[in-house]
């Protein structure tokens, strides 16, 4: 039998894309396989299917990195002044266009990940 396949298009669209499901059910194998597909494939590595764009990035949280003057307005609005959001302190001002932070929560992290990444040139 010829075992040869012609795959076009992208399975998943460009974009953000969410991936839901129960425990168990593949997410994080999904993930795994599509943070896989970036690097070079080598013969019968059983990624022979799986390829992503070559602009993608993997982004996750990081709870206590910093970020400096980072805006994160697309994903934040009004943070409080001075306090802590999710155990992360919170410079003196709320303007989530110069974020700062010594201590990030995951939600902020995240947040500054994403806008590093597409400064970087990654995109959506």
């Amino acid at each position: 039998t010829n075992s040869t396949v012609t795959m076009r298009g992208m399975i998943i669209p460009r974009g953000v894309t969410l991936i839901v499901g129960g425990g168990y059910h593949g997410k994080s194998t999904l993930l795994q396989a599509l943070c896989m597909g970036i690097y070079d494939n080598i013969p019968h590595d059983g990624r022979e299917r799986v390829v992503t764009h070559v602009d993608a990035v993997s982004i996750r949280a990081e709870d206590g990195r910093y970020v400096h003057n980072t805006n994160v307005s697309a994903f934040l609005k009004n943070l409080p002044s001075g306090k802590s959001i999710n155990g992360a302190s919170i410079a003196s001002t709320n303007d989530t266009t110069k974020f700062s932070t010594k201590d990030a929560s995951g939600s902020t992290s995240q947040a500054a990940n994403v806008i590093e990444a597409l400064e970087c040139g990654a995109s959506t």
